[in-house]
């Protein structure tokens, strides 16, 4: 019961928000308790836990798993997102796993200290590199702006502005928002809109770690008229936090109509909190990024 009323109210409310936060898989312990007790008592509807119990798996792997394939490279840009967190042992992994990786734009929260490895310096030697706050900037096109929107009440917002080959410039906002679940995500998506008001224009594509669920109902009203990717372009496992075992996908990517995003995909660094994923990137003609 308490599952569905997460799934009806979402995280509207404060105390909404943590029912949200029950993995479907609780459905198959439930189901299953249901199922026996019904049985027990030689109810005629005790298949209805059964049918409860398989729901849990097959909504989760529904939610998180997507049978799409990865577009065709091309001339496309590919832009690693990483929520890595603070290095507190060996750098070297953190800066060797970006270089595998060899993004166009890489964006890391937190491991600032992997720009010091000689991994990283020898790969990022052509590159715009930029630590900016929390973040670990990296860029092979050039960097046209990089602008602390906010930093305040646990609200990272970053602009970052990259120059294309065509020379339009692709408009990138990165996104930390509070991970303290006490922490109302009605009252965070408000002060949120506050800072974002300051934007002169609207950014082309949001990527960051939310730390809101995929059902969220303040993650499809965190930007008006941009929406999550992941169901649209997701391909494979989706799952980005824990990293060990990526229960939750906490790590978003948002477009509007017009995207420039082509597929996306997540990988396990072997450190670090969470997941990173990789996006390939094509602006089309109509977009904010090449029409201007």
């Amino acid at each position: 019961m308490a599952w569905l009323i997460g799934q009806i109210m979402l995280d509207r409310t404060w105390w909404s928000q943590w029912l949200l936060w029950i993995p479907d898989p609780a459905l198959l312990p439930a189901g299953l308790m249901l199922w026996g007790g019904l049985w027990v008592r030689r109810w005629p509807w005790a298949w209805t836990g059964l049918v409860v119990a398989m729901a849990g798996p097959v909504l989760f792997l529904l939610l998180l798993w997507s049978p799409g394939r990865m577009a065709p490279a091309g001339d496309s840009i590919t832009l690693l997102h990483w929520t890595a967190g603070p290095i507190y042992g060996d750098r070297a992994p953190y800066g060797d796993f970006i270089v595998s990786q060899d993004p166009d734009i890489a964006i890391v929260e937190g491991a600032r200290r992997a720009a010091t490895t000689p991994a990283f310096r020898a790969w990022s030697r052509d590159a715009h590199v930029t630590l900016r706050g929390p973040f670990l900037i990296s860029s092979k096109l050039p960097i046209q702006s990089v602008r602390m929107v906010a930093w305040a009440k646990n609200i990272l917002l970053l602009l970052l502005v990259v120059e294309l080959p065509s020379g339009s410039p692709l408009r990138i906002l990165v996104v930390d928002l509070p991970s303290d679940p006490s922490v109302s995500r009605s009252e965070v998506l408000l002060s949120s809109h506050d800072f974002l008001a300051r934007l002169e224009t609207a950014p082309d594509l949001v990527v960051g770690d939310f730390n809101l669920t995929q059902r969220s109902y303040q993650l499809r009203a965190f930007m008006p008229g941009m929406s999550p990717d992941w169901a649209r372009c997701g391909v494979g496992w989706g799952g980005t936090y824990p990293r060990a075992l990526p229960t939750y996908r906490l790590d978003h990517v948002l477009s509007g109509p017009n995207s420039v995003v082509r597929s996306i995909t997540t990988t396990d660094p072997g450190v670090g909190r969470h997941r990173a994923q990789l996006l390939e990137l094509q602006p089309t003609q109509g977009s904010p990024a090449s029409s201007q």
